[in-house]
């Protein structure tokens, strides 16, 4: 998992500005499958560019059209894009709502439990008066559901400088009541763990590979 990871913040920041397109198989809402090569998509891309090979003409493809993207390097799958709906808590009544549209997660664990993450690689620009530069940094937003579902529900965020972050362990508290609301042996899980930021990923990988849920 650290390695498509690292490979994905790789491909993030070395696309930006850059139309690289990479060997991919679109697996569609209908079934079928279409392999050629295709732009890495953002997360709110309501169109995916697409070639059948390396020399045609580029085309669009809605995102409403295509389930999931598989990109590869020669003939290894570095990352998995996934269209599912985001779940999140209303900041004053902690209410939950699915996001109206699809967005494109990065599918970084994908067994019992599926993990999706949704990268900003940050902005660097000037003021409005270009007497200083405004430097937003990287950022990683972090959702978990069960395999199957279609949405997936926000747990925790980090940015390229966090040292801390207040209130993780209540916000993934709250998540994992609301993803895994049938699987009670992963919500004490969760709400027993002590959790640290720098291992954060990895705990939750433990667990969820220790507590299966059906």
């Amino acid at each position: 998992m650290k390695k498509s990871i690292l490979i994905l913040i790789t491909l993030l920041f070395t696309s930006i500005g850059h139309a690289n397109f990479y060997k991919v198989i679109l697996y569609m809402e209908d079934g079928t499958k279409k392999t050629g090569f295709a732009e890495l998509v953002k997360s709110e891309d309501s169109k995916i560019s697409f070639k059948t090979d390396e020399s045609a003409k580029k085309e669009k493809i809605a995102s409403t059209e295509v389930k999931k993207i598989e990109y590869f390097d020669e003939e290894e799958c570095i990352t998995t894009v996934e269209a599912l709906y985001a779940t999140t808590a209303n900041i004053l009544t902690g209410k939950f709502s699915k996001s109206k549209k699809k967005l494109w997660f990065n599918v970084i664990y994908d067994k019992d439990v599926k993990i999706g993450v949704i990268r900003d690689a940050g902005t660097i620009r000037p003021n409005a008066g270009g007497t200083s530069t405004i430097v937003s940094s990287s950022s990683s937003s972090y959702f978990f559901g069960k395999k199957n579902s279609d949405a997936l529900v926000f747990g925790y965020f980090t940015t390229a400088n966090t040292v801390g972050a207040i209130g993780t362990e209540s916000l993934l508290r709250k998540m994992s009541r609301e993803a895994f609301s049938d699987c009670p042996k992963l919500i004490e899980a969760i709400g027993k763990e002590d959790f640290k930021l720098r291992t954060l990923l990895e705990q939750l990988v433990t667990i969820f590979d220790k507590e299966k849920c059906k």
